[in-house]
């Protein structure tokens, strides 16, 4: 039993370091699945989806919901960067995340609320667009 154990945490742990190492974007269950076994380290993909549920729980990850086909994506979220109190933009060509923690985008939660009625809520709020890198290629 004790053997099991240590391979659920070992699992969590090399989950969690995916996440983090690609905090600057999104990731779906079949991608970290694939980059588990690309590491020679294989989960059960069934395992991979109960940890991703519990980590969003606990506010560690993000899911969005893909706008083509309605798959979740999942991303890493650095508790000091208060990921859920701002917006965030999303390339489409590259799929790089980006913060908008700024001062101007809660300018425009507020023109959004007074002016339209919306009451924006930033969790899993993100915006689309294409960015610099990719713009100039």
């Amino acid at each position: 039993m004790a053997g099991k154990t240590s391979y659920a945490t070992a699992s969590r742990r090399k989950i969690l370091e995916i996440l983090k190492g690609s905090r600057d974007r999104t990731l779906t269950a079949s991608e970290i699945d694939a980059m588990l076994r690309k590491q020679d380290s294989p989960v059960n993909i069934t395992t991979i989806y109960r940890y991703l549920d519990r980590l969003e729980e606990d506010g560690t990850v993000l899911r969005y919901t893909s706008e083509q086909n309605g798959q979740a994506l999942y991303q890493y979220v650095d508790r000091d960067g208060h990921c859920q109190e701002h917006l965030h933009m999303k390339c489409v060509k590259c799929g790089r995340i980006y913060h908008l923690d700024c001062d101007f985008m809660k300018e425009i939660a507020e023109h959004i609320q007074k002016d339209h009625g919306f009451s924006l809520q930033c969790r899993n709020s993100i915006l689309y667009g294409v960015c610099k890198d990719c713009g100039q290629r």
